[in-house]
């Protein structure tokens, strides 16, 4: 008794560690990124009333017991990133208690050692990517997987445990023939009975509520008491218990008949949501996910093999599993129902998908989210035959056989030991997921907090936002609070032309700068009408992408353009296209404004390649201070598509860099290969006298305020004064990586600085830098003396607040060793070489 206490004990701390790590871990960084499109429209649903919500539900493809649920939770707690994020925190974590519990009495009914296979299952699941992921998004897949275990922890209840009325006489445990001999045990184990129906059927009615496709887990259900009915002995009590269940489902097909009624024609809208697939890439997938979540790359892995191997294992463990003091009198069929329920839980949602999908394709890995529990009650299993703990009884006293009570205990020790290890192989599996998930950008949800954060930085009252989802309104509205008007265009789909051309032009009228929002453009506007019309009509400037959400930063022009050329030429770019000249409306402009330029080209021969445009702002030095590459008319006039003899109109606009020093600076372009990025030369007769097209000189103006710091695109921020002016901070990269900045760096190379340097006064005397490259040991392996901007624009002529960007180009020598180097920067006064402070340590590096 006392050891059976010692191993309960055991037990229950070992699962509260797990159950505070599993808290931990689906808490951590919680709020780093943004709230993407479909938790944003959890939010703005939830906050609505209980009537309001019930009717977007019913037109939505959810049913609605998550947003009920988020709205008194919201209520309670806000609408903080954290507070909406951590129901679903929660939820995860009570899942992994009732993967405990699941694997415990489950494994048991199997022969296992169900404390052993809870607490790995529980531990699986408490470290694992896909859940975690899960468990920090504001929707309601974390609690169809609550409901979802709690459901099947309830029918295993009623199958193999304490519910005569259901567990078969003539395998039922203990308890259930106590309380049949027993009168005074009858009350307590009917009434634990009652509550366990109880619990079985609210539950599967809430799962039924938190998500559609849960629905197969209740099909899993039946087709797992089907099976345990085929092998029932007594032939009045197998009847009476399937009229009993059947009583059951029908209750719960009653009580989710309303919801169907008032919502199920959108079942029959439920869009494809993925590519066709085979049943091959299909299991490939989802072991990948199920195991190491979906911060990863899809690939063949040795890690990947080791869950495969698990899996396996704990698929054909219990039929080889011994008879123990659970199991024994059980026939062979009645030992196996239990793993036959847990064969179902995971494989029949799975098959449902896959058939369903050869309909209409259908593959999201989270609507599979409910059935992952039994993935990790497999994989424990695995992990526990392979241990070989079969071997002990469940109280955890020697097995028969056993040499003596001290070879029990070390054999369980060693045992323990293998196990660890197992469990330390999977966190360090699922580390490298768990890193790339809270560090990675490229893993990182839609990003429409930096979104609205740039265009509430550099938006002017002139400007103003197109929104081409009208759901996204809710997320954007999250996050954005300033005052430009939001247009969701297209209204309705299918788009309609006239009216979306008009709205268009609405739009303009009187604009300074479009920033359109774009997501799910297949959906929304699989012909590219309203980009089609922008690229036209006004100056692309930015493209970039947040996730799978676009920002497109437009320049509205002040008048429409002629369709007349300005400023002709004839150049012929390597005897394909000629450029016959270009249009610049805005050749004088300040830091943060867009350069507007007009292209105008013709195909001088069948053009069978797709080029790319390069358009670009550089400064004396060569270094860019604004830049456009793209597809002629943003992607929509291909070269491929040019008819020889046909004159393009293409549009670029050009942001300059905030902060950009004032001064002349001259625009290049041309083109180049998209495949293999070779530039087009410039030809003169037969003869190639160079690369690319100079265009008029532009001035950029001094700017009429500092630019916001968030705009700057510092990567090191330092803050330290130099006198009369302020080192914000730096960027450093490899030259022509600064979109990679973590590209390895070898001797040979080009590093490209760039320095922001702020006034806090007006400067009385210029400055001088000494910028030295120091290996482990402090020795100076490269230094260079420079001037700010290089002397384009001193110290001195810096007004009081203005913030300079300070870009240089270092050449590292070809002789430097592989390690580690510091660059050091000191700045002195340039009239006598003093320095004004202590040199500081810019940046680490590491030459390969």
């Amino acid at each position: 008794m006392r050891l059976a206490r010692r191993s309960l004990l055991g037990v229950n701390t070992f699962l509260v560690i797990v159950l505070l790590l599993a808290l931990g871990l689906r808490l951590y960084r919680i709020q780093a990124q943004s709230l993407w499109n479909d938790e944003g429209t959890s939010v703005a649903l939830a906050g609505r009333d209980l009537a309001s919500i019930t009717r977007g539900a019913a037109n939505d493809i959810h049913p609605p017991l998550y947003y009920y649920i988020l709205h008194f939770w919201i209520r309670a707690f806000g609408n903080s990133e954290l507070a909406v994020r951590s129901l679903s925190a929660l939820l995860g974590t009570l899942l992994v208690l009732l993967a405990f519990a699941l694997g415990r009495v489950l494994a048991a009914r199997c022969g296992r050692d169900g404390d052993a296979v809870g607490l790995l299952a529980a531990f699986l699941a408490a470290v694992s990517p896909f859940l975690i992921y899960y468990s920090q998004e504001a929707r309601m897949y974390a609690l169809s997987a609550f409901l979802g275990a709690a459901s099947m922890l309830a029918l295993s209840h009623l199958l193999f445990g304490e519910c005569p009325a259901f567990s078969n006489p003539s395998y039922s445990d203990h308890l259930g023939r106590t309380a049949a001999s027993h009168e005074d045990a009858r009350q307590p184990a009917s009434t634990r009975c009652r509550l366990t129906v109880a619990v079985y059927v609210v539950s599967t009615i809430l799962l039924l509520y938190s998500h559609y496709f849960a629905a197969t887990l209740v099909v899993a259900q039946n087709l797992a008491v089907f099976c345990w009915w085929l092998v029932a002995g007594n032939g009045r009590a197998r009847w009476g218990a399937l009229r009993r269940w059947a009583t059951l489902q029908a209750g719960i097909g009653l009580a989710f008949l309303p919801w169907l009624l008032l919502a199920g024609r959108q079942l029959g809208v439920w869009p494809a949501i993925s590519e066709p697939l085979r049943l091959i890439t299909l299991a490939l997938d989802l072991l990948r996910v199920f195991s190491q979540g979906l911060s990863v790359e899809p690939h063949a892995s040795p890690v990947l093999a080791g869950f495969v191997a698990l899996l396996l294992l704990g698929i054909v463990a219990p039929w080889f599993a011994p008879r123990n003091g659970s199991n024994r009198g059980h026939g062979r069929a009645a030992r196996l129902a239990p793993h036959v329920l847990v064969l179902l839980y995971l494989f029949a949602p799975i098959g449902i998908m896959f058939v369903l999908s050869l309909r209409r394709p259908m593959y999201n890995p989270k609507f599979l989210l409910p059935c992952m529990p039994a993935f990790y009650i497999l994989l424990a299993q695995g992990a526990v035959w392979l241990a070989g703990t079969t071997r002990e009884t469940q109280d955890g006293a020697p097995a028969p056989g056993n040499a003596s009570a001290g070879a029990a205990r070390m054999s369980r020790w060693a045992r323990s030991v293998v196990l660890l290890l197992l469990a330390l192989a999977i966190v360090v599996a699922s580390l490298q997921s768990l890193h790339a998930y809270f560090w990675d950008s490229r893993y990182a949800r839609d990003d429409y907090r930096s979104i609205a954060q740039y265009i509430q930085a550099v938006a002017g009252s002139n400007d103003a936002v197109l929104i081409n989802a009208p759901g996204q309104t809710d997320t954007f509205g999250y996050y954005y609070h300033g005052s430009l008007p939001l247009y969701p265009l297209p209204r309705q789909r299918p788009l309609d032309e006239a009216q979306t051309e008009a709205d268009l032009q609405q739009l303009i009228e009187g604009r300074s700068r479009i920033f359109a929002v774009l997501w799910a453009t297949d959906e929304s506007d699989p012909q590219r009408f309203v980009e089609g019309w922008l690229d036209q009509h006004a100056y692309k400037a930015a493209d970039s992408w947040y996730g799978n959400v676009r920002l497109v930063v437009y320049a509205v022009p002040a008048e429409p353009s002629s369709g007349q050329i300005a400023n002709p030429l004839d150049v012929n770019l390597g005897n394909k296209v000629r450029l016959l000249g270009y249009n610049l409306p805005t050749p004088r402009v300040m830091p943060g404004d867009i350069l507007q330029l007009t292209l105008f080209w013709q195909a001088i021969a069948p053009m069978t390649e797709r080029f790319k445009v390069f358009t670009h702002i550089l400064d004396a030095h060569g270094h860019l201070v604004g830049q456009r590459d793209a597809e002629p008319g943003g992607g929509a006039k291909i070269t491929t598509i040019w008819k020889q003899g046909e004159q393009v109109v293409d549009n670029y606009g050009l942001l300059v860099l905030p902060a950009t020093p004032p001064g002349e600076y001259t625009v290049e372009v041309g083109m180049y290969g998209l495949n293999d990025g070779q530039r087009l030369p410039v030809m003169e007769g037969a003869q190639a006298v160079g690369d690319h097209i100079l265009l008029q000189p532009v001035r950029i103006l001094p700017a009429s305020a500092p630019p916001p710091f968030s705009v700057l695109a510092m990567r090191g921020a330092t803050n330290v004064q130099f006198g009369d002016v302020v080192l914000l901070g730096y960027d450093l990269t490899k030259l022509g990586y600064e979109h990679r900045p973590d590209a390895p760096l070898h001797a040979g190379d080009v590093l490209h600085l760039t320095l922001f340097w702020q006034a806090r006064h007006e400067p009385q005397a210029d400055l001088a830098l000494v910028l030295r490259l120091l290996d482990e040991k402090g020795t100076a392996r490269l230094e260079q003396t420079l001037q700010p901007t290089d002397g384009e624009y001193p110290a001195r002529r810096w007004r009081p607040d203005e913030i300079v960007r300070d870009q240089h180009n270092l050449p590292l020598p070809a002789n430097l060793s592989t390690g580690l180097y510091t660059m050091q920067l000191t700045v002195q006064r340039q009239s006598d070489g003093q320095p004004i402070a202590r040199p500081i340590a810019l940046a680490r590096l590491t030459l390969k």
